[in-house]
């Protein structure tokens, strides 16, 4: 605003220079030299006006009644810009008899002055001398714009006008170059466009109309329209104006991507966004490294998923000591959380909501959306859930589209009500994830959102095929939702539909390649393609005649056999090695291991596994056998499990020992509420070749208490009762027992970095073993251990542990230690 009114300033003040040289010619006062009048006058005119002004004002008081004197003083001191001096004269000149170049001046330095009420005054008196003066005019509508009086400017102008511009003629050019900056102060940019356009059809060559025509275009939002006219005349526009215009054609454009983002999909989306990115490098390349253009740049890079390079960036701003936006701090803030950097995300974010500007009040709910999901994947899991439910609370149902009284459903009031559910899914707080969506799914069944949400719970919740149905339901109902594609695809491979989950990934690695989602999906289509690598160590000793010490138990499964026998079929190895000690009391310890190969075929399809196996021990009562196990799943809730041994590797050493081997037959049920609640029944018979057959029944309720990002805490309850047919076996072998045990189990996650862990696990029972013809005795045991997991591929937990049990009536205690792993082989 202030160079504008310098450049009518310097308009006006060429204008008067002017009329001031003529009052030199014509001074008449003797008593000044009109040599060292033109002087002084010459002086102010070169800029040397403070000299000038002094010696005016020495005439003025020496010579009063010299109007000539008075009428140069007051525009030498508007040159100076010492506008209130010169207007402590404006009630003595607004007179009939003043010239018009001092009214103009005066006019002019109440402007500068912001004194628009005495500007008006001004510029009515002097129109009424002379009404069709232009300069007079202009400045008149400029008086009354600062007074916001915009409605009385607009009428003002348009009453020196036709009605309809088709009857403009060329002398209402410069009235109707007026008009179209009146409606530019009005921000009524497509008006100001319009009226503008039509006093360029008028006068062709008049560059404030042209001007004015370019920077109302592109204040409508049509930059480039704007940008393609000031091409025309590159000389009218100095090079800020046109960095300008090219950075308004950048920026709208990065804007206009953002919204095809939400339209759009596949890989056009990106179609505007990456012609954002070519303005901004060409704006760039132009006019050199604009910090301005950078930040859009920032915001195009991260709307195009180069989350690396906006990182680059921001770095390099950063370094170069450029303060940044908030919205270029958000965009740098997204880009960290791609790239599983959550600590830089969350400072990011949290710089900009405390720096965020009027600007950007519509972004702040989308930046602390971002801060919550910082805070939760940093595992700052309770800042992350009080921000995001303080989010919801603030966010209403309803906003205001910017009319009174109209309102409409608020697009982000979905995302804000989802989102703490999702924090808590995040942190296994399930429960109360469940209890959020459950009133959410009361209020809006059929929220997109909602529904994805509750379909993700239901996976987290074990509940594989409530979660396929749900979302198999969304992608029929929108088949534009990629998270119900990438949930689908999941659920299809958790329930073994091995080749319909491979088929739902190639279009969305084709369409959606950089979204998260998809490279989730196919990092566990991966892992699934290996060998995989099982292996389960036990080594104890003492505390254990029911059943082998120490066991190494290792499978090894092939890929898929794709190309042959199906999807659903893999060839293992298995390996099995049992030792243990004929009997600790005697005098003479006998160490009796026995070690089985096996070799077999695993198919797994929907709601069925079976894996069979061919065997052959090689030590200690060598025998071949066949193993078979089959697990049937009914629902989400019940599931059976049936196997058969002939070949039972696990019996206590002084069976081996005596050449006795076993043949068994399992079937088990399980029913599962879910990840915290189940119940698990199982009976087998075990037939020895001594003829000896033994029966055994248990039950196991498993319940957990605590669940979250660092503690859980589980409890199990079993009961177990066994019978044996023969007397007096070489074996420990009781008529009859039973046993029953509670027991806790608690994990302390240590560390977590997304898919990388280490959990600390301790286990602790207690119970009560009856055996037939002896006492009843106690039975404890205390468990600790190590559970470290990489990227889902690579797992292994160790630990140490003692437990008391009786044997015949005598207490024994086992010390033992535990290896497990787990590797998908690459």
């Amino acid at each position: 605003m202030r160079n504008k009114r310098n450049r009518l300033q310097a308009a006006v003040s060429g204008i008067t220079f002017c009329f001031l040289g003529l009052g030199v010619a014509n001074f008449t006062q003797a008593a000044i030299p009109s040599t060292e009048y033109d002087a002084v006058i010459h002086a102010a005119r070169d800029g040397q006006t403070a000299s000038a002004i002094e010696k005016l004002q020495a005439w003025h008081r020496e010579y009063p009644e010299n109007q000539k004197v008075l009428y140069d003083l007051v525009v030498v001191l508007a040159w100076a810009g010492d506008f209130n001096n010169a207007l402590t004269y404006a009630d003595e000149l607004t007179v009939v008899g003043t010239p018009l170049y001092v009214l103009k001046s005066l006019g002019q330095s109440a402007r500068s002055a912001e004194r628009w009420s005495l500007a008006e005054k001004i510029y009515r008196f002097a129109l009424r001398n002379d009404p069709n003066d232009m300069e007079l005019r202009t400045g008149l509508v400029h008086a009354l714009l600062g007074q916001k009086q915009s409605d009385l400017a607009l009428q003002y102008v348009q009453s020196f006008l036709p009605t309809f511009s088709s009857a403009y003629k060329r002398s209402d050019a410069p009235m109707v170059t007026l008009l179209g900056f009146v409606y530019s102060r009005r921000e009524e940019a497509l008006y100001a466009a319009n009226g503008y356009q039509d006093a360029v059809r008028l006068d062709p060559q008049s560059r404030e109309a042209y001007r004015g025509y370019v920077f109302a275009l592109n204040g409508a939002g049509m930059p480039y329209l704007a940008a393609r006219s000031a091409d025309k005349h590159l000389d009218w526009f100095s090079k800020e104006e046109q960095l300008q215009l090219a950075h308004s054609v950048a920026g709208h454009t990065v804007n206009f991507g953002e919204t095809q983002l939400t339209v759009d999909e596949r890989k056009p989306r990106f179609q505007t966004t990456d012609t954002a990115l070519a303005e901004t490098a060409n704006v760039l390349n132009r006019f050199g490294p604009q910090a301005a253009t950078r930040f859009d740049r920032m915001v195009a890079l991260r709307d195009r998923q180069m989350m690396k390079e906006v990182v680059q960036l921001y770095q390099e701003l950063l370094a170069a000591g450029v303060a940044m936006p908030s919205y270029a701090k958000a965009a740098a803030a997204d880009a960290y959380l791609y790239l599983e950097q959550p600590e830089q995300a969350r400072d990011l974010y949290i710089s900009a909501i405390n720096d965020a500007g009027r600007g950007d009040v519509a972004n702040i709910d989308t930046w602390r959306n971002g801060l919550a999901y910082a805070y939760s994947e940093a595992e700052q899991h309770d800042e992350a859930q009080a921000l995001a439910d303080g989010v919801m609370q603030v966010t209403p149902t309803l906003a205001n589209r910017g009319i009174p009284s109209v309102e409409a459903p608020n697009g982000d009031y979905p995302t804000a009500t989802v989102t703490p559910a999702l924090i808590r899914m995040y942190a296994d707080r399930l429960k109360e994830a469940e209890k959020h969506l459950a009133e959410l799914r009361a209020i809006a069944p059929f929220n997109g959102q909602t529904r994805l949400a509750w379909a993700s719970l239901q996976s987290s919740r074990e509940h594989p095929r409530t979660a396929l149905d749900e979302f198999t339901l969304m992608q029929l109902d929108d088949h534009k939702s990629l998270g119900a594609q990438v949930g689908r695809g999941e659920s299809l491979l958790a329930l073994n539909e091995f080749a319909e989950a491979k088929a739902v990934l190639p279009p969305l690695q084709a369409d959606y390649p950089e979204d998260k989602g998809v490279q989730n999906l196919a990092r566990k289509l991966d892992i699934h393609d290996r060998p995989f690598l099982r292996v389960s160590t036990t080594i104890g000793k003492g505390g254990q005649l029911a059943g082998a010490e120490s066991i190494f138990d290792a499978q090894l499964y092939s890929e898929p056999l794709t190309n042959s026998l199906g999807e659903a079929f893999r060839v293992f190895t298995h390996l099995s090695r049992s030792t243990g000690s004929v009997d600790r009391r005697l005098p003479t310890e006998t160490s009796v291991p026995r070690t089985r190969i096996g070799v077999g075929l695993d198919y797994r399809v929907r709601d069925l596994e079976i894996e069979g196996e061919v065997n052959q021990a090689t030590q200690n009562a060598d025998k071949s056998g066949i193993a078979l196990q089959v697990v049937k799943y009914f629902s989400d809730h019940w599931r059976m499990r049936l196997a058969a041994d002939s070949n039972v590797n696990d019996l206590s050493a002084a069976a081996y020992n005596a050449n006795v081997t076993g043949r068994r037959l399992l079937a088990g049920l399980t029913w599962q509420q879910n990840e915290s609640r189940s119940i698990d029944t199982e009976v087998s018979t075990t037939k020895f070749s001594d003829g000896n057959q033994r029966d055994v029944f248990g039950i196991a309720w498993t319940e957990r208490w605590m669940s979250g990002p660092i503690f859980k805490l589980d409890s199990m309850v079993s009961l177990a009762t066994s019978r044996n047919s023969a007397r007096d076996a070489v074996y420990f072998n009781p008529i009859s027992d039973r046993e029953a045990t509670v027991a806790l189990l608690g994990e302390w996650r240590t560390w977590r970095r997304y898919r990388r862990s280490m959990v600390q696990q301790v286990q602790v029972y207690t119970g009560r073993y009856w055996q037939e013809a002896f006492n009843t005795g106690s039975t404890s045991g205390l468990q600790y251990g190590h559970l470290w997991s990489f990227d889902d591929v690579f797992s292994i937990g160790y630990g140490l542990g003692v437990s008391m049990h009786p044997y015949d009536g005598v207490r024994e205690k086992r010390h033992y230690g535990y290896l497990n792993l787990n590797w998908a082989i690459k």
